[in-house]
């Protein structure tokens, strides 16, 4: 079980994260970045499960500056919700809360970015502007249209689903014509494959994006 810890953002802000650490020395760290359902229990399984493979792991609580507490399931009311408060945010303060998790990372080693949906957005832009990351992986990122053409500055995985009607497949062939050293893998599942509480959940592909982050992290950390 992990712990819910204070970060401080570098305009003073300050917002809760979820902290999981694991038994003995960590091999390094991750940020994971949310889905637009808050710091929820699917999140906070993410977290506890990269701190049973060896990585201290945070998950910042990126709504915190629009409602504090934030956390929802995945209902048709839970997505207008998370929706909503999402056009409220603003890309710099996302970052600086990230940025802010990152550094209370750093102390356990190398720190990689791990983003889901709205958090795959978030993990690919910590790579284009949060200098120092050892990595980013990204997981069907809503935002990755929108900053396409932001070069990461560290190795980058991104992980897309070949029936995600919101995410379209052609970007990932484009992506990769963009920024060539990146890894794209598709997988054929939906919209929030890895969310074992979602209806779109695809065990498979679950596993197998989970398999190939480990590795991507091993090779890169």
């Amino acid at each position: 079980m992990g712990e819910t810890i204070k970060l401080q953002a570098a305009d003073g802000f300050t917002l809760d994260a979820y902290r999981a650490a694991p038994r003995g020395t960590p091999r390094g760290a991750v940020v994971i970045a949310q889905e637009i359902f808050g710091v929820n229990s699917h999140i906070k399984a993410v977290c506890d499960g990269y701190a049973a493979d060896g990585f201290l792991a945070i998950a910042p609580a990126l709504y915190d500056r629009v409602e504090p507490g934030f956390d929802v399931g995945y209902a048709p009311a839970d997505i207008e919700r998370g929706r909503a408060l999402r056009g409220k945010l603003g890309w710099p303060e996302v970052m600086a809360d990230t940025a802010a998790a990152v550094q209370a990372a750093r102390a356990a080693g190398p720190v990689a970015v791990i983003g889901y949906c709205f958090g795959g957005g978030v993990a690919w832009l910590a790579g284009t502007r949060i200098p120092g990351l050892a990595a980013t992986i990204g997981y069907y990122g809503g935002p990755w249209t929108e900053f396409k053409a932001e070069a990461p500055k560290c190795p980058s995985l991104l992980h897309f689903g070949a029936k995600d009607a919101m995410i379209p497949v052609a970007l990932a062939d484009e992506m990769r014509t963009l920024h060539p050293a990146i890894i794209a893998h598709v997988y054929e599942a939906d919209h929030g494959f890895n969310c074992d509480q979602r209806k779109s959940h695809d065990a498979f592909a679950a596993t197998l994006a989970r398999a190939r982050s480990i590795g991507f992290l091993t090779a890169v950390m």
